[in-house]
């Protein structure tokens, strides 16, 4: 079998980060991409896309490529225990199964939210630029409204662990309107989870995955991500 190209989303090759480590970076990239995937830009003809399958391995790995691209991380923040198979088609890989899992609760609960068939256009657009993040970005940008704001719910979801309904993202994107946007908590898993967490080396009331003692080194600085001298956490290595 002919080896996969290389793919900047999912391969582990370069730049390697702890993910409870997410440099500013990290963070700059997801809000750019989650600022880009709200911009109002002429409508798009959407491909014709299947029904997004939770028991199909292709479209989870879809679902997670559009994820990386979205919020400006690599696979493995989302999925930790991922390895990339470079005899295989980025499609065809294993999405593997962790501890936590959310990225299965994410599927189905973005599955059943999505009222306007924008959710398999999200998975389509992925699958034909699994290659490249920018291109996923670029395309989500293209696209049409309903899509682009699922995008963006989708971002907010894997950042804060809550939902924000596309359409009252909608609303709030028009100019002069600024009003305080309801959301749900999908589940105390999501909460604890969130990649906000991890970029602000911090972790929700009740809950932390750091060592005990942690309190008692300073921080680690995400601007000189070498220096690894005082991280004190227990999580899996991203490029």
């Amino acid at each position: 079998m002919v080896p996969a190209p290389d793919n900047d989303v999912a391969s582990g090759t370069t730049h390697p980060e702890e993910a409870g480590d997410l440099s500013r970076r990290a963070i700059l990239a997801g809000t750019v991409a989650a600022t880009a995937v709200a911009t109002v830009v002429p409508l798009a003809n959407s491909a014709y896309a299947d029904a997004p399958d939770p028991k199909s391995q292709q479209d989870m790995m879809a679902f997670l490529l559009l994820s990386a691209a979205l919020a400006g991380v690599h696979v493995t923040a989302l999925a930790p225990e991922f390895a990339l198979d470079s005899n295989k088609d980025i499609l065809d890989q294993t999405p593997t199964v962790d501890p936590f899992n959310v990225k299965d609760d994410y599927f189905k609960f973005v599955n059943a939210a999505d009222k306007k068939s924008a959710f398999g256009k999200l998975l389509q657009i992925a699958k034909d630029h699994r290659q490249s993040a920018a291109d996923i970005v670029s395309a989500v940008t293209a696209s049409d409204d309903d899509t682009k704001f699922l995008a963006r719910s989708i971002v907010l979801l894997w950042y804060l662990g809550s939902w924000y309904e596309p359409d009252k993202l909608k609303e709030n994107a028009t100019p002069g309107t600024r009003a305080f946007i309801e959301f749900q908590v999908v589940s105390a898993m999501a909460y604890t989870q969130g990649l906000v967490w991890q970029i602000a080396q911090a972790h929700p009331m009740g809950y932390s995955n750091l060592q005990f003692g942690y309190w008692s080194r300073d921080p680690n600085d995400p601007n000189n991500p070498g220096d690894r001298s005082n991280l004190g956490l227990i999580t899996p290595t991203i490029p």
